[in-house]
């Protein structure tokens, strides 16, 4: 109807709405199975620095992915087996999808890459503290 995609016959509109649709039946069941996959990983990792809100974006960040896998593969020719492989591990690698994409949006604005924050302990500058003075002693005779 809108767009004749490679004369193909693929309406974008129809075919949106029929995923808006099959997404409401069921496919929500999706976001589910990416953030399952961020969970396993997440249990996994040996991260020094997790912590219960980075784990909650990356399981949130997961799900958003394979939403977005979801109405990627809606029209795909796959078995559901494989959509469902794809789904799942486009939210299991949510966090580096995220990294490429802002890497490729900043490379073409142009924008220099800006270097990872270490959180942690400030490291000492190696000279050790000064012991404190005792009072001096009075000398006995």
């Amino acid at each position: 109807m809108l767009i004749d995609l490679l004369g193909a016959g693929f309406d974008v509109a129809g075919g949106f709405q029929t995923a808006i649709a099959e997404f409401k039946r069921g496919g929500w069941i999706v976001a589910l199975i990416g953030a399952a996959a961020m969970v396993g990983r997440l249990l996994i990792d040996d991260a020094a620095h997790a912590s219960l809100w980075r784990s909650f974006r990356h399981v949130a960040a997961a799900a958003i992915f394979a939403i977005i896998a979801f109405f990627v593969t809606f029209q795909w020719q796959l078995s559901a087996i494989n959509k469902a492989i794809v789904q799942g591990l486009a939210g299991a690698l949510a966090p580096e999808l995220v990294d490429w994409i802002t890497g490729l949006i900043r490379k073409k604005l142009g924008m220099a890459e800006r270097p990872r924050q270490r959180k942690g302990r400030k490291k000492s500058s190696g000279r050790k503290r000064a012991k404190p003075k005792a009072a001096p002693r009075a000398r006995r005779r």
